[in-house]
């Protein structure tokens, strides 16, 4: 999006892969000296962050509505595009759909911090739930915003920023600087998030170490006696997201390939502790809850949680064009399966001796307690 701001103002600007993977670099930086260096201030950065999120939704939403031309409603809901060459245009909307479970995904995250928050059993279930209605809620308008605001589709779908919500903006504003602006602000917003998905990654890869499920659980399950913070699980991150960049350089399909493994990969991971959840509920077996539960609506909502999973599963792993060639093909399915083949051999080669289940810390009176799940 950086890039494409670049091009917007500067015509004669080319673009290369190598300028994309500096300013990706650049933005891991910035993120790693946040989470070690101000790690103290981190708190009030989210506090920051979430505060600009509801603000940057009237202060872009204001403008579309106002200053765009609008489209009809019945182009809003009841026109259909299928751009993807899909002969069924219902397989089209499905994997159309998937896009949009990005905003969805990554709601863990609390979870990850859940031994540095007090009283975490109610206060990350309740911070999960608020967040997906929150951002939902402003997700939802702001879609429908876009789509009384899009003008023409063809215009934003090719533009040379490669980004159509620029040309959007553009097309909305007819001001370069509006347009920065507006751009900047989204731009800032994703550079929060990645403040917080460092700190929650790097506290998971800590906790895995910590529980022997890496090679040299040892060093990186180490915490900084300065910082308090597991900094070499930072490192880790941050080591092998430089090496992603690299690999964009050399080909963005490549890279592209490794990236779609995020949205398979969360949500298998969302999708078999329910479906365990579920097993149990409906074998009606003891389930020790903690203070927070759904009571008689938590079976039907595992249900839902396991069918929507599936569709997801499904559908991201089909290619979002047809006909399909090496650039536009989906290798997600061809990566997950690499990452779970070298996850089962990891497992039989030294991870069935060392590793005996995830270990709890929590805080309790101001000192440690460590506990065997």
């Amino acid at each position: 999006m950086i890039q494409g701001l670049i091009i917007l103002n500067y015509e004669s600007y080319v673009y290369e892969r190598w300028h994309g993977t500096f300013l990706y670099w650049a933005v891991i930086l910035v993120s790693v000296l946040v989470n070690i260096l101000g790690i103290r201030f981190l708190p009030y950065i989210e506090t920051l962050a979430l505060i600009l999120h509801v603000l940057y939704f009237f202060m872009l939403l204001i403008p579309l509505v106002h200053l765009a031309p609008q489209s009809s409603s019945i182009f809003v809901f009841k026109s259909f595009e299928n751009s993807g060459g899909w002969s069924n245009n219902g397989v089209s909307w499905c994997i159309g759909l998937i896009t949009s479970t990005y905003a969805l995904s990554g709601i863990d995250s609390a979870c990850h911090m859940s031994e540095e928050v007090t009283n975490a059993a109610v206060v990350v279930p309740r911070s999960m739930i608020l967040g997906i209605i929150l951002s939902g809620v402003l997700a939802f308008a702001f879609a429908i915003a876009i789509l009384f605001s899009i003008g023409d589709i063809t215009a934003a779908l090719s533009t040379p920023t490669n980004f159509p919500i620029i040309e959007i903006f553009q097309n909305a504003t007819q001001s370069k600087r509006a347009t920065n602006a507006m751009v900047t602000a989204l731009i800032s917003s994703l550079m929060f998030s990645t403040f917080g998905l460092l700190a929650s990654a790097s506290r998971l890869t800590w906790a895995f170490a910590r529980d022997k499920g890496l090679p040299f659980p040892a060093y990186f399950s180490h915490v900084d006696k300065y910082y308090l913070i597991p900094v070499r699980a930072i490192g880790l991150i941050t080591v092998v997201m430089f090496i992603l960049g690299l690999i964009n350089i050399g080909s963005s399909t490549a890279f592209n390939a490794i990236i779609s493994l995020t949205l398979i990969g969360q949500y298998t991971s969302y999708l078999l502790p329910t479906v365990l959840l579920a097993m149990r509920r409906y074998g009606k077996k003891h389930i020790p809850f903690g203070p927070f539960t759904l009571g008689r609506f938590g079976l039907p909502i595992n249900i839902f949680a396991i069918i929507f999973s599936t569709f997801t599963i499904i559908f991201s792993v089909l290619p979002p064009y047809q006909p399909v060639d090496a650039v536009n093909m989906n290798y997600a399915s061809v990566v997950f399966g690499t990452v779970m083949f070298i996850s089962i051999v990891s497992w039989f080669i030294f991870g069935e001796r060392i590793y005996a289940g995830p270990v709890r810390e929590v805080l309790e009176n101001n000192n440690t307690r460590r506990i065997i799940k």
